[in-house]
C-alpha cells in the first residue's frame, strides 16, 4: 500500500512543524534518492513511531538527500543494543536498504534493488 503523502505531510508525519521551502525542497530532493520511497513512507512513519520509545527518530540528513535514522548518542549500552536490534529487524522485514553511517546513525537508500 502506498500513500503518495505531499510533502508537507510527510514532515507533519515525521514530527516537523516549523514547515518551510527549504524543508519541502529536501522532502523533494529524500523522495527522489530513496529508490521506490512511495512504497516504503508508510514503513518509515511506523518505525518513527517505535523509534520514540527508546529516544531514536527519523530526520533529515545534513550531507545526503536520505532520510536518516537516528539514536541519541547519550543512550547506554542496552538502549543502543535495542535501537540496532529494532532497526536491522525492521530493514530486513520491509526489505528496506540501510547504510550504516556509525554506531548510532543509519540512512534509509530504498527497497532492495
Amino acid at each position: 500500500m502506498t500513500l503518495n503523502l505531499s510533502n508537507e505531510a510527510i514532515l507533519i508525519q515525521l514530527g516537523m512543524t516549523n514547515i518551510n521551502n527549504a524543508l519541502l525542497n529536501q522532502v523533494s530532493a529524500v523522495k527522489e534518492a530513496t529508490h521506490k520511497f512511495e512504497a516504503i513512507e508508510k514503513h518509515i512513519f511506523d518505525l518513527n513511531k517505535s523509534l520514540e520509545k527508546i529516544n531514536g527518530y527519523i530526520a533529515f540528513s545534513s550531507t545526503n538527500n536520505y532520510l536518516k535514522i537516528k539514536h541519541h548518542e547519550s543512550a547506554n549500552r542496552i538502549q543502543n543494543a535495542e535501537f540496532v536490534e529494532l532497526v536491522e529487524k525492521w530493514a530486513e522485514r520491509y526489505k528496506i536498504s540501510l547504510e550504516k553511517v556509525n554506531v548510532s546513525t543509519y540512512y534509509i537508500l530504498g527497497l532492495h534493488h
